[in-house]
């Protein structure tokens, strides 16, 4: 009886925390988001080809919004859709974790449940008229029933069929669920229910694929998103007249340069920016704007500031486990989220509903760690990952600090030695406008109130500054803290202002703003540090 009220108080708080927002808070509509929507009042890009030069459409998430939106009234449609994917992602997460109570044990099954409950980036995703929430929600099972791989051939061809749906509301997902269907019958000795998995797949995918197709474009709109992947910090200049849209193949030879020119770089700059392509879409934080309710803004950057440890916990008692399926099919997803964020760019939304399926596999590898000897081991890199990241913090940024207007001072702390000890000697912040040309820009003043520099918040297609140290700073900052001072200058409007990362405690030292008590008010970031980095030589 103890144990039923306490099942039924876990499901009703979770209902409930996923509920409020759903009902509560702005529904968050993109420019992608109403072009979702458009598609799905018209009835294309379900069965019928719609061209689109930044955004792909998704046969699956179109369906699922003309749906949604047959319910009921215009008016409320995008609200509608918001409660139904933070129902069905509830739903989800509940059925998993019953499925990993039966399959590994019921504290283990309630230690996800309560776990993917409180990872609030997964509940804001619902929030929002996007794919991410319905993605989480139907590869979340999927990946469940993968730990016992299918041993008949109709069941991998229904298999086949599901992770068909998946990959026709987001393809990225789709094609991740796939290849782990496929290792897992491997291991598990079912290599001839590849074929059966393969043919459900097709059945259901390649219709909506093939009449979807859009002549001459074989990337359905996806070679902006290889720019993205292939430049500093994912930045891509939007101008403020954009020129047309080059050709798909010709973005894709950008794309292929900007790699070679990544390569090509020399000195610490170019490994910093390299792990941030790889790893800051999976453990890096997308924007949400909590300020709705200061109740949740609270437990919501709670758990913003643990999600990453999660996810580390995760990886290392995968990289320690006896539990071979598990173990393969975790690191093979990681694996899987870092190849994504470095051909398409490091964005957390992105990688998003992979975090899940990871943090599940990774719950049933700490289920079996077995012996003492591996719960050591596994803590050992815990630690080693933790001290990592540390090392490389950018991977760990927020989305997005805002300067909204001139007049307005950042100042930023630089621990002691953290300069280098000698000329020449350039310290690199990351900032750059939303659009440009802009008339927005930066003065850098140091400790003494010197004008370290004037300018361009952003040189070339490089999303951060460039400052020289002079002898003085750097003597300073060898007998004590430093303080580096931002102030705005130009004109600021709705369009033209200038938005940076921001680095979340305890993983680097505090910026502040003056006359606020928040670092970002327009963006509601209450506090972090800005991303900074410094090193010997004049780029």
């Amino acid at each position: 009886m103890t144990r039923r009220v306490l099942y039924g108080g876990l499901a009703a708080f979770g209902l409930a925390l996923f509920l409020w927002p759903a009902l509560a808070a702005p529904v968050v509509r993109w420019s992608d988001s109403e072009l979702d929507l458009d598609w799905a009042r018209r009835g294309v890009g379900i069965l019928s080809p719609v061209v689109s030069t930044h955004h792909p459409p998704k046969p699956g998430y179109i369906l699922f919004l003309r749906g949604a939106i047959a319910l009921g009234p215009e008016e409320t449609e995008a609200r509608r859709v918001v409660v139904i994917q933070s129902l069905l992602l509830w739903l989800s997460i509940g059925i998993t974790a019953l499925l990993l109570g039966r399959k590994v044990g019921v504290r283990w099954g309630v230690a996800l449940y309560v776990v993917l409950i409180l990872f609030l980036r997964l509940r804001d995703s619902s929030s929002a008229v996007m794919s991410e929430a319905l993605t989480a929600a139907l590869l979340l099972p999927i990946a469940a029933a993968l730990l016992e791989p299918p041993r008949r051939a109709v069941t991998a061809l229904i298999l086949g069929l599901a992770i068909a749906a998946l990959f026709l509301v987001r393809p990225n997902a789709g094609a991740a669920a796939v290849l782990l269907a496929a290792v897992a019958l491997w291991i598990s000795g079912g290599r001839r229910r590849i074929v059966a998995l393969l043919i459900g797949f097709a059945a259901l995918s390649i219709p909506f694929w093939a009449t979807t197709r859009v002549p001459g474009d074989p990337f359905r709109g996806m070679s902006p998103a290889f720019i993205s992947g292939s430049v500093d910090y994912s930045w891509v200049a939007q101008h403020e007249r954009p020129a047309p849209e080059p050709p798909p193949f010709e973005q894709v030879r950008s794309a292929r340069e900007g790699w070679k020119a990544a390569f090509a770089e020399t000195g610490g700059d170019r490994g910093r920016q390299l792990a941030w392509r790889a790893l800051h879409g999976l453990l890096g934080t997308d924007f949400y704007d909590s300020r709705w309710s200061p109740e949740y803004a609270r437990l919501d950057t709670a758990s913003r500031v643990f999600s990453p440890l999660l996810i580390l916990a995760a990886l290392a008692a995968l990289l320690a486990t006896c539990a071979p399926i598990a173990r393969v099919l975790g690191l093979l997803l990681a694996a899987f989220a870092v190849a994504q964020s470095l051909l398409l760019g490091a964005l957390p939304r992105l990688a998003l509903p992979f975090v899940p399926a990871l943090l599940l596999f990774g719950i049933v590898a700490l289920a079996r760690l077995g012996s003492p000897w591996r719960r050591i081991g596994a803590a050992a890199v815990f630690a080693l990952l933790i001290a990592a990241v540390a090392w490389q913090r950018q991977v760990l940024d927020w989305e997005w600090g805002r300067i909204e207007s001139s007049g307005i001072r950042i100042s930023q702390k630089i621990p002691r030695g953290a300069l280098p000890a000698k000329e020449p000697a350039t310290l690199h912040i990351r900032i750059a406008p939303l659009i440009i040309p802009t008339d927005a820009t930066l003065e850098v003043v140091g400790p003494a109130g010197e004008k370290l520099s004037s300018g361009p918040a952003v040189t070339g297609n490089r999303p951060f500054l460039t400052v020289s140290l002079p002898h003085s700073v750097l003597a300073a900052n060898r007998s004590g803290p430093v303080e580096i001072t931002l102030v705005s200058v130009g004109n600021y409007d709705a369009i033209h202002f200038l938005i940076f990362p921001v680095i979340p405690a305890p993983w680097g030292p505090p910026a502040r703003r003056e006359k606020s008590d928040e670092l970002s008010p327009a963006s509601g970031i209450a506090s972090g540090s800005l991303d900074w980095w410094s090193h010997s030589g004049t780029r």
